[in-house]
C-alpha cells in the first residue's frame, strides 16, 4: 500500500510542477511482467507463510532475493527512463542488507513502535516472520535496514530503509 501512496504523491508533485496527467501515458515500461512477477513472489510469500506451506518455509530467503533480482532486471530493461538509476541503487542497497542477513530485512524495534506498529513488533519479537527480522547485535549493515519510521499522520504507517527511500525518490 505504501507504494500506492508514493505514486499518488509523485503524480501530485508532477502536477504542481506544471506536468500533465496525459504525460503518464507516454511512459513506456518494458518487461512489466518482471515487475509483476517480483511483486507476486513477495505477496505470495506473505500470503502463504501463515499457512505453513513447506516450500515457502524452506525457500523463502531465496525467493525474496530472487524477487529483488527479477526487479533489478526489470529496472535494467527500463534504464533509460528517468529515475531508474536511483531506483536501481535503492534495490541494490536493500539486496545487500537482505543477503547479508540471511534473506531477511532487519527492522529496528524502536522504529516499529514510533510508527505505531506494535502488533508487527510482537510478531518480530517472536522471530517468526518470513521477510523481516529484528535488528540485533549480529545484524550486518544495520544502517541499510528498515530504520526510518513513517508514523501518523502518514496514511500508511511503516518503517522503511534507505533503499526504500531511494526507490520512492526514483518513482
Amino acid at each position: 500500500m505504501l507504494y500506492v501512496y508514493i505514486i499518488i504523491i509523485s503524480i501530485i508533485i508532477g502536477l504542481l510542477r506544471k506536468g500533465k496527467l496525459s504525460s503518464l501515458s507516454q511512459i513506456s515500461l518494458k518487461r512489466i511482467e518482471l515487475i509483476v512477477l517480483a511483486c507476486l513472489i513477495q505477496a505470495g510469500l506473505i500470503f502463504l507463510w501463515p499457512k505453513k506451506v513447506k516450500f515457502v518455509l524452506d525457500y523463502s530467503s531465496y525467493l525474496i532475493i530472487f524477487s529483488y533480482i527479477v526487479l533489478l532486471l526489470a529496472v535494467w530493461y527500463n534504464k533509460k527512463l528517468k529515475g531508474m538509476k536511483i531506483i536501481a541503487l535503492g534495490i541494490i542497497l536493500n539486496v545487500i542488507v537482505i543477503v547479508a542477513n540471511g534473506g531477511h530485512m532487519p527492522v529496528l524495534l524502536s522504529s516499529l513502535y514510533k510508527a505505531g506498529l506494535n502488533d508487527f513488533a510482537l510478531v518480530l519479537k517472536e522471530g517468526s516472520y518470513i521477510t523481516h527480522a529484528l535488528i540485533t547485535d549480529k545484524t550486518l549493515f544495520g544502517f541499510l535496514a528498515d530504520v526510518i519510521p513513517l508514523s501518523p499522520p502518514f496514511p500508511d504507517p511503516s518503517v522503511v530503509s534507505t533503499g526504500d527511500f531511494l526507490m520512492f525518490c526514483g518513482v
